[in-house]
């Protein structure tokens, strides 16, 4: 799905509500869950290097606090979905988990955990989505670092860091 690309391209960024169902009762009210953001779809984002493809994925058994690392290929783990602020930022997520970075530091790992405030994610856990060529790099709110491929790599199984320098994601 190249939604994501497709908005940034345009540049159509606005900001909507969203609303989830956090779980239901028989007897009583479905409770629910707003976001406050605008669903910006699903998207794999990998880097091709020496004609290998690396896909931006999570443990096949994710927890909150798991590395964001490079995966060989497409599956639940490495597919993401999005969610746009009206600060232009996004919540970046894999099975329900925020992609997080706090370090201010380079070469800190990336991690997936719980969105905090309500679900709608830290300045931690929001992420500017910028064109770049044929992909897109992304920088964190809150740190203004990249997320990019350590130094060391590409390897597959390799955790994700962030940094000055960042690396170009393909979305498809």
């Amino acid at each position: 799905m190249r939604r994501l690309v497709s908005i940034l391209a345009a540049g159509v960024l606005a900001a909507g509500t969203v609303v989830t169902t956090v779980g239901a009762s028989s007897a009583g009210a479905t409770p629910v869950h707003r976001l406050n953001c605008s669903p910006g779809g699903s998207d794999f984002m990998n880097v091709t290097v020496r004609g290998v493809n690396y896909f931006v994925g999570t443990p096949n058994n994710t927890v909150s606090g798991a590395t964001v690392r490079l995966k060989p290929s497409t599956n639940r783990t490495t597919l993401w979905a999005f969610c746009e602020f009206a600060d232009n930022s996004w919540l970046v997520t894999n099975q329900g988990l925020a992609m997080t970075s706090r370090s201010t530091s380079p070469g800190e790992n990336v991690t997936v955990e719980t969105a905090g405030n309500s679900g709608n994610g830290f300045a931690s856990q929001h992420w500017f989505i910028n064109p770049a060529g044929s992909g897109a790099v992304l920088s964190n709110l809150k740190t203004g670092m990249f997320l990019r491929i350590r130094n060391t790599g590409p390897i597959m199984g390799q955790s994700l860091t962030t940094g000055s320098a960042p690396t170009v994601w393909i979305f498809s």
